[in-house]
């Protein structure tokens, strides 16, 4: 069977494009090409080369945009790197090497010298278009979810379309590894979203302002008629309560409505039209209803617009115990899907006016077990976790290659060559040992984890970054912002993983030392794009709403933590009102007040990011150990 016939499904899936959730918009950039190598030849030997071996015509388009003319919402810079190997087809070393960055040191094993091989991520810089000069690295993780390559801790070879291909001596044109890597299931994500659309709770905001006016002229018209006038002073009451969007309010305002036939035609129908208009804008409100956004130890209070995206993998993994799993959160409002990890934010300000959207959380219910339970290498080496997706195209190869492989035992056997034999038998056993790792993992034991892309935290932290702040940039948000360990996350109580994954306003780790992971993936795509990241302060509560009921919380860091025995003191608005409120707790502050605002470190969104963000984080510097795993949350 040829790698053409086997990589059909795979081409056939990408022809039946589907609409990303998030398509880019904006102005487009400059495409980038790359060349081949210019050959030596003379023009007459290229032109008889050409007409016995026509040049592949590459699938190159603009940056991360994966040879597709519509932008998705997220792109591959190994596919934009595998382009740039050139038109020819190439065996699984020569790939290899370009996908990778390779050395060899000499070490002592008893005293004698021995030599090893060191694989290391290979890294390369754009030359041209809007990301031109930028350094970006090529996955070990990518190249694992997309089924092109599995490495084993040792640097070798182990699975995937190269190690077929090396093992059955194929060769490989650029848009054969490109189709892979398009079909990698970090790229097939989709965003349910939670919460209030943009511009929804505005256009409400106005209709129910006009309304309240309508029904004052109407409460002033029939003052001397008490059962209408006291039915008015109702709706306006209910229109007035700062949340007439909800069921129970418009329920209410509907039915007073209904009774007021006594009213003149006109003002009825009137009333009727504002009613209407009150229905109408309320409807995409009622139906985004979000889930925890009043759980009070993963929110903070005082922001607005909070909202919830679930990314979710809507196709069967067939190697993990369960073919779909919803995860913990929002388990019951999923369709039939597979829950990766899910971001909660809301709308905060700074001083000078500006957006800002502000990460309450970042979590993935079904990676966090798998991530603590596996080292890097385990993740990635292909035992541990089984990765379904794209292994047709191996397992394919497999199962064909291994009856050529009985047929040459057989004839080894016959011909007493025993050395054959030995040899043909144990690639046999090393292809049934895989084939079977591919068909039948739902039968390991509880060392074989379930497969879900982006594994580690940091993974789907920069994924969720990066989702955010093409969303910003779409909406004119100017940063976008992590709820600091300190104003939020010690209120579960402490947990060393949401000191280390959130961090502090300074961008600093446990005890206020290292780097946090949200931060630390926030400067890096801060470099990546041209823009600043750092503590910026951001607002308690809407500015615009000058009456705070004000509180506090207290903290106190265990003994056992570098900071023992110090303590926590963080204020929060529980609520904050446009008019005057005479309960005691609140508190006059105008928007230029100093205590209206906190630290947090945030990211400063640039229009760039309004098109297709790169999927995969890069690592910044020299790789020093590919298999360190980071442990948070």
């Amino acid at each position: 069977m040829s790698l053409r016939n086997l990589l059909g499904l795979g081409r056939r899936l990408l022809r039946g494009k589907k609409q990303s959730a998030t398509p880019a918009t904006g102005q487009q950039t400059k495409q980038i090409t790359y060349e081949p190598t210019p050959s030596q030849a003379t023009g007459q030997e290229l032109a008889v080369q050409e007409i016995r071996n026509p040049p592949i015509v590459l699938k190159k388009t603009k940056p991360l945009q994966m040879g597709d003319d519509t932008a998705p919402a997220f792109g591959s810079s190994t596919y934009d790197w595998v382009m740039r190997k050139g038109r020819g087809k190439y065996d699984a070393d020569e790939w290899i090497d370009h996908l990778t960055s390779t050395r060899k040191i000499n070490f002592k094993i008893f005293g004698q010298p021995a030599q090893k091989t060191i694989r290391e991520q290979k890294r390369f810089k754009y030359d041209s278009g809007p990301f031109a000069g930028k350094e970006v690295n090529v996955s070990k993780e990518e190249l694992f979810d997309s089924n092109v390559a599995v490495f084993n801790e040792a640097g070798d070879l182990t699975g995937g379309l190269l190690y077929a291909a090396k093992k059955f001596g194929l060769k490989l044109d650029a848009n054969e590894v490109g189709a892979m890597l398009k079909l990698n299931p970090v790229n097939r994500l989709q965003a349910i979203e939670l919460g209030t659309p943009k511009g929804a709770m505005e256009a409400y905001t106005q209709v129910a302002k006009n309304a309240q006016n309508s029904v004052r002229d109407l409460q002033v018209k029939y003052k001397d008629s008490i059962a209408i006038k006291e039915d008015l002073d109702d709706i306006q009451y209910y229109l007035t309560g700062g949340e007439s969007y909800k069921k129970a309010a418009l329920e209410t305002i509907n039915k007073t409505a209904k009774r007021l036939s006594d009213m003149n035609p006109e003002d009825q129908k009137l009333l009727n039209k504002v009613i209407g208009e009150i229905n109408e804008k309320a409807t995409p409100l009622r139906k985004s209803k979000t889930y925890y956004g009043s759980e009070s130890n993963y929110t903070l209070q005082g922001g607005n617009d909070y909202r919830e995206t679930i990314f979710t993998l809507p196709e069967d993994i067939v190697t993990n115990r369960s073919v779909r799993n919803k995860g913990g959160h929002f388990a019951e409002v999923l369709p039939d899907t597979n829950n990766i990890y899910h971001i909660r934010y809301d709308t905060r300000f700074t001083p000078d006016g500006k957006k800002v959207f502000m990460i309450n959380e970042i979590q993935s219910d079904v990676n966090q077990s798998i991530a603590k339970a596996l080292t890097k290498a385990q993740q990635i080496g292909g035992e541990r976790r089984i990765n379904p997706f794209n292994a047709e195209v191996e397992m394919n190869l497999l199962i064909n290659r291994r009856g050529q492989m009985m047929d040459d035992l057989n004839k080894a056997i016959e011909s007493n060559n025993f050395g054959s034999v030995n040899a043909i038998k144990s690639s046999l056993d090393d292809v049934n040992k895989k084939l079977q790792r591919l068909t039948t993992s739902k039968s390991y034991d509880d060392k074989v984890k379930d497969y879900f892309p982006l594994v580690e935290s940091d993974a789907y932290g920069d994924h969720a970054i990066k989702y955010l702040l093409q969303k910003a940039a779409r909406e004119n948000v100017d940063y976008v912002a992590v709820a600091p360990f300190d104003k939020l996350s010690f209120r579960q109580g402490f947990k060393e993983g949401n000191e280390r994954f959130y961090g502090y306003a300074n961008g600093k780790g446990i005890g206020k030392k290292g780097k946090a992971v949200l931060p630390d993936v926030m400067s890096k795509v801060a470099r990546f794009y041209d823009t600043k990241a750092g503590p910026t302060k951001i607002s308690l509560s809407d500015p615009y709403k000058p009456y705070k009921k004000i509180a506090t919380d207290e903290f106190k860091y265990p003994d056992s933590h570098p900071l023992k025995g110090k303590k926590i003191k963080s204020e929060y608005h529980q609520n904050a009102e446009a008019e005057e409120i005479l309960n005691e707790g609140y508190k006059f502050m105008e928007p230029n007040d100093p205590r209206l605002y906190f630290d947090a470190f945030a990211i400063k969104v640039s229009p760039v990011m309004r098109q297709t963000q790169k999927t995969y984080k890069s690592q910044g510097g020299l790789v020093v150990d590919l298999y360190n795993t980071i442990r948070y949350n």
